[in-house]
């Protein structure tokens, strides 16, 4: 059976990137096949990552795992992360998003805290210019 998170960060991170935020993925790098800049990582075995389309390519989620590359130093780096390892993926606008619960059982949903944060328009919700006669 697949984990119930992979099917909420891959929707997560569709809704972010549909309504123009900007993904911020938070990694516990213990985890075993996490594959990230070492020099990046924090004193608490962490790393933060922009995985916005601008920042990232070749983005791919599935059931176990998120793999992207991506530039670090200069220098393109394939990244592996276990979907276990997954800590948070928000949005850096408005910090909406996911956030693993204490000791790692869950997750919880911020939404934000009006009707405007809960469904701000998505960026295919623009006017496109046709009007109806």
């Amino acid at each position: 059976m697949s984990m119930l998170r992979a099917y909420l960060v891959e929707a997560t991170y569709d809704w972010l990137v549909d309504h123009s935020f900007t993904p911020y993925l938070l990694v516990d790098t213990e985890y075993e096949d996490v594959l990230v800049p070492k020099e990046h990582i924090d004193d608490d075995g962490k790393i933060l990552l922009n995985v916005s389309p601008e920042a990232v390519n070749n983005f791919h989620c599935d059931n176990s795992k998120i793999s992207f590359d991506a530039t670090f130093n200069g220098e393109m780096m394939s990244i592996n992360i276990p979907m276990e390892a997954v800590l948070e993926l928000y949005s850096g606008e408005t910090s909406q998003g996911l956030y693993a619960k204490e000791f790692g059982y869950g997750l919880s949903i911020n939404e934000g805290e009006s009707d405007d944060d809960i469904n701000p328009p998505s960026n295919t919700d623009k006017d496109n210019g046709l009007r109806l006669v």
